[in-house]
């Protein structure tokens, strides 16, 4: 008879337990069991049932309906910072079903002081005075933007719909560069002076296109009015200190990607594929007018020496000045890249749903896998690579697999292929990736929609296994799903992948619209930190997982960004976290070290918010006021006098009496 159960509302010294119940037509009560987890095992170790001596609700009735229905009771009396054991038992006299399921949930500590981990603080990065006008979103903004975040920490780009700054911004879409000193941040208006019109509204109505990791280089698309009425080629610029470069151009040139540090950038046009290596002309990888980067991200080395790419429906390599190396030959040819090692001399690639690894001057033997549906990733070296199966989702490690969790949807499709989707991988192969599937028994139906939420999962090989994130540490139902970004459409491109997982493995930075600290009480999504064990002043096995937005403003957070090591986490908002902060959005850093002392009693104005007040106005007698011959004298009504109530009642005694005189006179005939 019950059909689930599940917990809401879990606080300190109580909870709301729920159980979905089929009464089956006949009348039907039920109650709640429960028991703290220590003594339930106490139980199972003495060879007792596990609900020996447990509390229990009262027998409430569940009706006697024919189709399933939700029933609730409130339990007190909990203790704080403990694990239950809880069940629904029901009962009717034509059904003995056995108990439900059997479910846990964690009390809250009864008190929560709020402090960022780590000994992080706030910084507001963009600058108060933004024309009246507020930080962009990835995606928002004619169908891009670029945010990216300096791998070294302290600096971040952001796009905006607002010029402001020294310099005016003419496109559709400005560029701002934020970097940190000691006394704060420095915007740099870094916007390239355009023609008017010289954008189309969509797709790429943002002009940069991708920047180099320390951002100190940005690629931008030309705009000019030829442009947009296609009556001369598109081309490209660098923008590097201040400065613009163009590059050179060829028929229906397109950015595909770049290295990390923008010295290599890669194009496709009309006459094949073409490589810019900082000099005054392309170098073209391939002529066949069809030909294009295998990824945006990934496929092309670090160093711009080997690039894969597609051609004829086939996937090869270029690798220097050698002629291109047919990759997918051992698989019959249509394959399809996957990822490669940071140096390219590795990669990954599926044809016909089996999984190959080629490697330079070996090439690629049989299949590591068959019936794949989907890649996550590989590590840097090219020795470890994710995928999932209709079995599970695994791990292939110098020729082991490794099953790391069971079902044909352990993995969700957002998180495939590796270039633009949103799992990550680690340098010491540490996965994490969103899945809807129960994989460590966390009951994730939302607790609203009753429909599964995204939880993130990490998986850390030798490292304590499969963890989740993202799973409530009350253990009641989600309020809402958790998400890391993929790689965001930037107009027609996609070259650029936040960092949500640091390079170590050991920080994961997320949004989560369920409360996962009981001092997030807003309802909206937050930015979470999970850190290791050991790893900045996380002192709980296997992880920490904490606030780094305020879990109080109504208006949201949305994280951008991160640098390598996590130690700088950017995040978008409206709220004012910042006493200098008079409003509107802003992107702010939770910096390890962070936060600036701020002025006392300073009145912040942007724009005409707060003007210089006039001097006092001359305040002659007005002209109404004065005399004239041509002014009437004034009038005044004289108001008939009002009579107190006993004068009233006087008067009309005395008029009753005249009138009876008269009568009497009349009848005598006098």
């Amino acid at each position: 008879m019950v059909e689930a159960s599940w917990a809401t509302g879990v606080g300190a010294t109580g909870a709301t337990l729920w159980a979905t119940i089929d009464a089956n037509g006949s009348k039907t009560e039920y109650h709640f069991e429960y028991i703290t987890q220590a003594a339930y095992e106490a139980n199972l170790s003495a060879s007792r049932e596990g609900f020996f001596g447990a509390s229990r609700t009262v027998d409430t009735g569940a009706g006697s309906g024919a189709v399933p229905e939700s029933h609730f009771q409130q339990v007190q009396s909990l203790k704080p910072t403990n694990t239950y054991v809880y069940r629904a038992v029901a009962k009717n006299a034509i059904d003995s079903s056995p108990p439900g399921p059997e479910h846990r949930l964690t009390t809250t500590a009864t008190t929560a002081t709020f402090a960022l981990p780590d000994g992080r603080g706030w910084e507001m990065v963009s600058p108060v005075d933004k024309n009246g006008g507020g930080i962009g979103a990835p995606e928002g903004l004619f169908g891009g933007g670029d945010f990216q975040a300096a791998e070294g920490g302290g600096a971040v780009t952001y796009s905006s719909g607002s010029s402001f700054g020294p310099t005016a911004g003419i496109p559709p879409v400005s560029q701002y560069v934020s970097r940190r000193s000691g006394s704060g941040w420095a915007t740099e208006n870094v916007s390239a002076p355009l023609e008017s019109g010289g954008y189309a509204a969509e797709p790429d109505g943002a002009p940069y296109r991708v920047f180099s990791s320390d951002l100190s280089r940005g690629l931008t698309l030309d705009g000019t009015r030829c442009a947009v009425e296609e009556t001369c080629p598109p081309s490209y610029s660098l923008w590097q200190g201040g400065s613009w470069q163009e590059l050179p151009t060829v028929p229906g040139l397109a950015f595909a990607g770049a290295t990390p540090d923008l010295s290599h950038a890669v194009f496709e046009g009309e006459g094949g594929l073409y490589e810019w290596n900082g000099g005054l002309s392309l170098t073209q990888l391939s002529s066949d007018p069809g030909a294009t980067l295998a990824a945006p991200i990934g496929a092309i080395s670090e160093g711009g020496t080997r690039v894969y790419f597609n051609a004829g429906g086939d996937l090869y390599l270029w690798n220097g000045g050698a002629p291109p190396v047919q990759v997918d030959e051992a698989a019959g040819g249509g394959g399809e890249f996957q990822a490669a090692s940071a140096g390219g001399a590795v990669a990954f690639f599926t044809a016909s749903g089996s999984l190959y690894r080629f490697e330079l001057g070996a090439g690629a033997g049989g299949p590591i896998a068959t019936g794949v549906t989907g890649v996550l990733g590989a590590t840097p070296d090219g020795s470890q690579v994710y995928f999932q199966d209709g079995a599970g989702l695994k791990l292939w490690h110098s020729g082991t697999t490794t099953p790391v969790a069971s079902g044909a949807n352990a993995a969700q499709e957002s998180d495939f292929p590796p270039a633009t989707g949103t799992a990550r991988v680690s340098s010491d192969g540490t996965l994490a990736f969103l899945s809807k599937a129960e994989l460590t028994g966390y009951d994730n139906l939302d607790a609203g929609t009753k429909e599964p939420d995204s939880e993130l999962f990490l998986y850390r090989p030798a490292k304590g296994g499969l963890i989740c994130v993202s799973c409530n540490p009350t253990k009641e139902r989600p309020e809402g799903p958790s998400t890391i970004p993929g790689a965001p459409a930037n107009g027609s491109t996609r070259a650029y992948k936040p960092r949500a997982l640091s390079e170590n493995g050991n920080r994961l930075i997320f949004d989560s619209a369920d409360g996962l600290f009981m001092l997030d009480t807003n309802k909206r999504p937050d930015v979470y930190e999970w850190e290791a064990f050991g790893e900045g002043d996380c002192a709980s096995a296997p992880g920490c997982v904490r606030l780094l937005s305020d879990g109080r403003s109504s208006l949201g957070f949305s994280f951008v960004d991160a640098s390598g090591d996590g130690e700088d986490a950017y995040f978008l908002t409206e709220a004012s976290l910042v006493k200098s902060d008079p409003g509107s959005i802003d992107i702010y850093d939770a910096r390890i070290g962070g936060g600036f002392p701020e002025p006392e009693g300073k009145q912040i104005c942007v724009g005409d918010a707060c003007p210089a007040l006039p001097s006092e106005p001359e305040d002659p007698t007005p002209g109404t006021l004065v005399p004239t011959s041509g002014n009437p004298a004034p009038r005044y009504i004289k108001e008939k006098p009002k009579h107190r109530k006993g004068k009233r009642r006087h008067h009309r005694r005395h008029r009753h009496h005249h009138r009876r005189h008269r009568a009497k006179r009349a009848r005598s005939g006098r």
